[in-house]
Order: structure tokens, then sequence, then C-alpha cells
């Protein structure tokens, strides 16, 4: 992978929050847009957005699996300040909302702990 994609995406994934756009993205690699888009896709097999978008819903379940907050905030701690499109986007991609992904992973973590598994 090259090494301006890489520091990119670390820098992208210590910061969800902030509202990414390409040209930012551009900017930072110092790329012209048309061979950033094109060494992206080659290194992430995916578009700039299209992983960003991936990356604020696998960060959503790390919080949705150990904390208490609400949907709401951590939709905005990942940098998808829209809680309907959260949703509907954490569905599209895990298969259920994330109220039923933190309740279904709660009770299956029971479920071990009652059964003697870790």
């Amino acid at each position: 992978m090259d090494d301006r994609i890489f520091q990119l995406c670390e820098q992208i994934s210590k910061n969800l929050a902030h509202n990414w756009t390409i040209e930012e993205m551009t900017e930072t690699t110092g790329l012209s847009k048309s061979y950033f888009i094109k060494l992206f896709k080659e290194s992430k097999k995916m578009s700039p957005l299209a992983w960003l978008r991936e990356a604020r819903l696998k960060k959503a379940c790390e919080l949705l699996k150990k904390d208490r907050e609400q949907i709401c905030q951590i939709s905005r701690q990942v940098g998808m300040p829209n809680e309907s499109h959260f949703t509907r986007d954490f569905k599209k991609r895990f298969g259920k909302t994330p109220t039923a992904y933190r309740r279904n992973y709660h009770e299956e973590k029971q479920a071990k702990i009652l059964s003697g598994q870790k």
C-alpha cells in the first residue's frame, strides 16, 4: 500500500468525527484528485468514501459493545451525525439496527458467562 494512503487512513481513523471530504483527503496526500481516487481504490479495493463509511460503522460496532452511550451520541462520535442515516447504513451493513446489535451482543455475552465460556 502506498504510504500516503496508509498515513491518510491512520489520520482518518483517529478522527472519524471530522467531516472528511475527497478534496481534503486529496490535499492531505498531496495527490491530484483523480490519481488519489485511483490509488486509493487499488490499495483498499473500494472508494475513499466507501472506506470512510466502513471505518465509521466498524468503530460504531466497537462503541456499541463497550459503551452505554446513546445511539445518537455514538453516531456523532463516528462522524455520522444524522441518526436515521446512521441507523439505515448500519442496518444495511450488519443486518440489524444499532440497538438490536448492542442488545444481541450483550445477550450473547451474558449467555457465555452463564455457560462458563469466556
